[in-house]
C-alpha cells in the first residue's frame, strides 16, 4: 500500500482536501492521512482518507523551542510520522499548498532503502559546499530509517530545544545531511526548489499570494472526491 500524508490546521482544511485529490486523482497513493486539529473532519471523505486528531499531541509542548514561532505545532507534525504511522515504512507528505498536474506514480520509484527521505535541493544561499539544503514541502520518507536508528526522536529533541529559521525543514536539513536521496524537481516544481529539467508533475506554490486562483488548484478544489477516486482508478499510468 503506497501511504500519503498532509497536516492542517483548522483554516487549511479546504486546502489539504484540494490538494489530496488531485494526488489521489493521478495515481499517488492508496492510503492518505490527514492530520488535523478535531476528533471528526467536517466534510464527509472517501474511504482512502484516515483522519488523524494530533490536537492532544505530547511530542511538541507549548514551551518548546519552535512550537510558537510564526509557524503553528502542525508544521513540525510531519517529524513524528515515524511515531505515528508505526505500521507505515514508506511514506509521501504533501504540504497543503501542492497539486498535482500528471501521473505521479514514479514518485514511488524514488529509491530512498539507504536514505531517511528523498527530497528537492533548494536554490537559496542555505546550499553552500558540505551542505545540500532541500525543500521538503514534497518529500518521500523512510519511516523505517527514521525509527529503526533512532534519528526521528533525535529531531524531535533538538526541535524540542533549539530555535530555528524554518523548524522541521531546517531540523530535517542539519540533521540528516548525507542521507537524503534526491527527489527530481518535477516532483516539486516550486520558486525555491533547483530545476533540474525532470516533468513538472507536482506544482508547489510556496511564497505565492494568488495560488488559490491558479485553474489548476481550482480544477481540483472543485471536483468532488468520487471523481477524483474514480479517475484515479481509471488512470494509465506511465
Amino acid at each position: 500500500m503506497r501511504h500519503a500524508a498532509l497536516c492542517a490546521t483548522r483554516n487549511l482544511y479546504g486546502d489539504m482536501e484540494t490538494a489530496a485529490k488531485s494526488l489521489v486523482a493521478n495515481g499517488g497513493a492508496d492510503i492518505v492521512h490527514f492530520f488535523v486539529e478535531d476528533a471528526e473532519f467536517p466534510r464527509d471523505l472517501p474511504d482512502c482518507i484516515e483522519v488523524h486528531d494530533v490536537s492532544g499531541q505530547l511530542f511538541f509542548p507549548p514551551e518548546g523551542a519552535n512550537t510558537a514561532t510564526r509557524f503553528t505545532y502542525m508544521t513540525l507534525m510531519r517529524c513524528v510520522f515515524h511515531n505515528l504511522l508505526l505500521d507505515v515504512d514508506k511514506l509521501l507528505y504533501l504540504d497543503c499548498d501542492t497539486v498535482c498536474i500528471a501521473d505521479v506514480k514514479q514518485i514511488w520509484d524514488i529509491d530512498v532503502s539507504n536514505a531517511y527521505f528523498a527530497a528537492t535541493p533548494e536554490n537559496w544561499a542555505r546550499s553552500r559546499p558540505g551542505l545540500v539544503y532541500c525543500n521538503v514541502g514534497v518529500c518521500m520518507m523512510n519511516l523505517a530509517n527514521l525509527r529503526d536508528c533512532g534519528k526521528g526522536d533525535e529531531i524531535v529533541d533538538v526541535l524540542n530545544a533549539h530555535r530555528f529559521e524554518w523548524p522541521d525543514q531546517d531540523a530535517l536539513n542539519y540533521l540528516c545531511q548525507g542521507y537524503i536521496a534526491h527527489l527530481p524537481s518535477g516532483f516539486n516544481s516550486c520558486p525555491w526548489t533547483v530545476d533540474d529539467g525532470s516533468p513538472e508533475r507536482i506544482v508547489h506554490f510556496a511564497a505565492r499570494d494568488d495560488w488559490r486562483g491558479d485553474p489548476r488548484v481550482r480544477e481540483y478544489r472543485d471536483m468532488d472526491w468520487e471523481e477524483a477516486v474514480s479517475r484515479g482508478t481509471r488512470a494509465v499510468h506511465v
